[in-house]
């Protein structure tokens, strides 16, 4: 039995398809390379079209808004450079601080800086920072501390609490920049805090 020929638009959309998973990596590269050439004020909607090569209704088709185009785009370059502790033993948590550490040294760290300043005067800046970057990663968090306090790793305490002595420091000098974020502070503070959680 023979097929029947493809139509015309039947090919338009196998082309489509094809293309659409380049056009979104284009425009994630796009606003990553603006937020860290241009800074976060210049990353509008009309200019990562303009460096994707793609109109801005392509850009609308996968995102809402400025605000979460630009999460989309710093969460696809930070996800391997912040990871999470997967368990609450000194050396794991240390190295994980210490790898952030790193990360807030250099591109990462300027646009989580960025983005914590827009967020004061951008509503939608702040919630896409906050539910698609801090409260994602906390809910892992939380499971980690809990399941730490479980095994008698630690001594139970509330776990939003932990990750704040854990986690807050880094932010505060990478904001405020009082003091360098150095792998020597990131390791005084760790032993400290985790000093105290000892069972």
């Amino acid at each position: 039995m023979s097929r029947p020929p493809e139509t015309p638009n039947a090919g338009r959309r196998g082309s489509a398809r094809r293309t659409a998973p380049r056009a979104e990596a284009a425009i994630l590269d796009a606003a990553y390379e603006l937020l860290l050439t241009r800074g976060l004020e210049a990353t509008t909607v009309e200019a990562i079209a303009q460096r994707a090569g793609v109109s801005k209704v392509t850009v609308y088709k996968w995102w809402p808004n400025r605000a979460a185009v630009i999460m989309s785009a710093f969460l696809r370059r930070s996800g391997e450079v912040l990871p999470y502790p997967e368990n609450f033993t000194p050396a794991h948590v240390e190295d994980r601080l210490l790898a952030m550490a790193e990360a807030f040294r250099g591109a990462t760290g300027k646009v989580v800086a960025a983005l914590i300043a827009e967020g004061q005067f951008d509503p939608e800046i702040a919630d896409a920072f906050r539910e698609g970057y801090v409260n994602a990663r906390r809910e892992e968090g939380i499971a980690t501390v809990r399941a730490a306090a479980r095994a008698g790793v630690i001594r139970p305490a509330d776990p939003d609490v932990v990750l704040d002595l854990l986690y807050a420091p880094l932010y505060f000098r990478l904001t405020v920049g009082h003091r360098p974020l150095t792998d020597e502070a990131v390791r005084e503070h760790v032993g400290l805090v985790l000093r105290a959680l000892a069972p």
